[in-house]
């Protein structure tokens, strides 16, 4: 019953009715036994009608009950009509005091602040925090880094910790007690961090390998150093580094899981399916039990892993892999909805529906769709031209065990297709098909037996444009803010020639990010194909004509691409696409957007931003010659000389 009272005025909240969701509610307090769902509902309902002084207390009441909820420290100070900053900050320094071993009201304190008094306040929690070893102390703050001077008086603070501590074991030289060396350790990895944010890679290196002196025995540095590996661009350096921390013990689950996940990113897939199986089920394929237990980042990290490696084959399994556990997800709640009827949890029961609707919007579902989607354009591309034999089911270029992995999830099919075939057949040929069909169907245990997804079948789809909507519509639907998923939206429709899906694709993608570098060259792609293929039905002229024109003014794409250009002289990828988009109008003016970019400023190019030009040329874009390439990763490595992807091939066999 008190289910059900909380589900009624939920309803008229949503339905508008505030005051009465309210009074329905306060009538019903004593029969309501979910005291704090009472409590924030009717904060929220007082918020809505304006009863400040009402919502102020509960939800300071709600703070007393669990000071580590944000929504409520938010509300409370919202209740609180805070005019000025000055006004919030001093709610939040009330709150502190009262609540001093809060980290959310921390935190909270801590964006309010600024100057000084984000100075002194800074300076109390660090020393804490240090002192205590709390590991994810970086990350609690990274988000204040987004101010410059907050970022500039905490690095400040360390540095003269490292330096006191090292002078004299206290964090300032007026302090009475000392400290215990662990807070120097801390200290030390923190600050590595602080640079590793910055991307001053060799003093990070510098204090991390301090840190690793003093105490050889500490996981953390080494997690830290692989990181720092990582975002320098060496994987197979990272993974050393990463091995180190799990030797250290090899009973921890989390350090084999994230060691797995940089072999995987180094493309070291087997090495990981072995780590893998060390906390996998015994005398069963680790492979095969991970998939079963829908592990989806490791599903996803080797459906990347394959696509680098151009085993198209594996890439797609994995990725059909993945859309299946999601299908299976949203059949296994069906169990749930006759539960929640019957238990009468309707609140959890609504949010289960609006969880379904949601459910591919998920990190995990988007990642492999991206890549299922690129996979399929390579596919479409290039239908006979897959690298080692995987699309066309030959097995050149496999390992042997690779090849038998293959073999047998071909005879698995095999197998499983003829056991269908049978059962068509017995069921044409008798009367009660029912039965026959139910026989044949099933496995042994009474269970329906499910096609295995081999990656050797998917690759040889002759419409592969066709197949890859299966990926592209949900993400289109629920992760518009990604502008990747536009961008690949407006390949695949590029294709298949639909222009007003190609216009709606840019739109989103100019709302998502204006700066998405595919802008330029699809912009240009799109106004070619319009100007070649006129379209005849008058309706659909006329929304194409009024489209064009609020993207491109007056056709001109040439003033466009200059505009653009102008307002991202810094940025590589937007000069190597505004240069690529040029190119495509004029062929002629080639080589002379290709040393555009040659001469770029690569002290203002970001590392990630040099390995997608890198990639983009590798695949042919421009047209560089190897000399070309030869000097571009010259100049990339002066600036990322850890990166392997820009050493020439005479330094790497050195």
């Amino acid at each position: 019953f008190s289910e059900l009272l909380m589900y009624e005025a939920s309803i008229m909240a949503e339905g508008g009715k505030t005051e009465c969701a309210l009074d329905h509610i306060y009538k019903h307090r004593a029969a309501i036994v979910d005291v704090e769902a009472w409590l924030s509902m009717a904060g929220d309902l007082h918020i809505k009608l304006g009863q400040m002084r009402e919502a102020g207390l509960i939800f300071e009441r709600l703070i007393q009950r669990n000071p580590e909820n944000k929504e409520y420290i938010g509300q409370f100070i919202k209740a609180q009509q805070p005019e000025t900053e000055e006004e919030a900050l001093g709610v939040c320094m009330k709150l502190h005091e009262k609540y001093p071993r809060s980290e959310a009201v921390t935190v909270c304190t801590l964006n309010m602040c600024s100057g000084e008094t984000f100075r002194a306040f800074v300076d109390k929690y660090m020393q804490r925090q240090l002192r205590k070893g709390v590991p994810p102390l970086f990350n609690m703050l990274k988000h204040q880094f987004n101010d410059a001077d907050k970022m500039s008086i905490i690095s400040e603070l360390v540095h003269g910790y490292c330096k006191s501590l090292e002078a004299c074991q206290k964090f300032h030289s007026e302090s009475e007690e000392e400290e215990l060396p662990t807070s120097y350790l801390h200290v030390l990895i923190f600050l590595a961090q602080l640079f590793d944010y910055k991307r001053d890679i060799q003093e990070a290196l510098y204090y991390i390998d301090k840190a690793i002196t003093h105490t050889p025995t500490y996981i953390d540095p080494y997690l830290v150093k692989g990181k720092i590996y990582k975002h320098a661009g060496n994987m197979v350096e990272a993974v050393h580094w990463l091995e180190e921390a799990r030797n250290l013990d090899l009973a921890d689950r989390y350090l084999n899981c994230k060691s797995a996940k940089y072999l995987l990113r180094a493309g070291m897939r087997e090495r990981a399916e072995e780590l893998c199986a060390l906390f996998t089920r015994e005398n069963q394929n680790p492979v095969d039990n991970l998939n079963e237990m829908q592990c989806m980042w490791f599903l996803t990290e080797s459906a990347n892993a394959a696509y680098n490696k151009q085993d198209w084959a594996a890439s797609l399994q994995k990725c059909h892999e993945i859309e299946k556990h999601f299908v299976d997800i949203v059949e296994d709640q069906f169990d749930f909805h006759p539960y929640s009827m019957r238990k009468m949890t309707l609140r959890a029961y609504i949010g289960l529906l609006k969880l379904e609707d949601q459910l591919r919007g998920h990190d995990f579902y988007s990642k492999g769709a991206k890549v299922a989607i690129n996979t399929y354009l390579h596919l479409h591309d290039q239908p006979n031209g897959q690298t080692n034999g995987h699309g066309n089911g030959e097995s050149d270029g496999l390992t042997e065990k690779e090849l038998k992995k293959q073999l047998s999830k071909q005879k698995r099919a095999e197998k499983w297709k003829k056991k269908q075939d049978e059962a068509k057949e017995q069921q044409q040929g008798t009367t009660g098909g029912k039965d026959t069909q139910k026989k044949n169907t099933t496995g042994t245990d009474g269970e329906v037996v499910a096609p295995p997804i081999v990656g050797a079948e998917l690759v040889k789809t002759e419409t592969p444009l066709e197949d890859v909507m299966k990926f592209l519509d949900p993400i289109r639907t629920l992760s518009p803010q990604c502008p990747d998923t536009h961008t690949l939206a407006f390949e695949v429709f590029y294709r298949k020639g639909k222009i007003l899906l190609m216009i709606q694709s840019i739109k989103r993608a100019i709302r998502t990010n204006p700066s998405t570098p595919e802008i330029p060259l699809h912009l240009t792609k799109l106004c070619d194909y319009v100007s070649k293929h006129p379209e005849s039905d008058e309706l659909v002229k006329g929304i194409i004509a009024e489209e064009m024109e609020g993207l491109v003014p007056g056709g001109k794409i040439a003033a466009w691409l200059d505009k653009y250009a102008a307002e991202h002289t810094s940025g590589l990828p937007q000069t190597f696409s505004v240069g690529c988009a040029r190119a495509f109008i004029d062929s002629n003016t080639t080589r002379t957007h290709l040393e555009a970019v040659l001469k770029f400023d690569f002290c203002k190019a970001t590392l990630p931003s040099c390995l997608y030009v890198l990639e983009k040329l590798q695949a042919g874009s421009l047209k560089p010659s190897s000399e070309d390439l030869a000097l571009y990763k010259k100049h990339v490595h002066q600036r990322y000389p850890l990166c392997p992807s820009f050493k020439q091939e005479k330094d790497i066999k050195r």
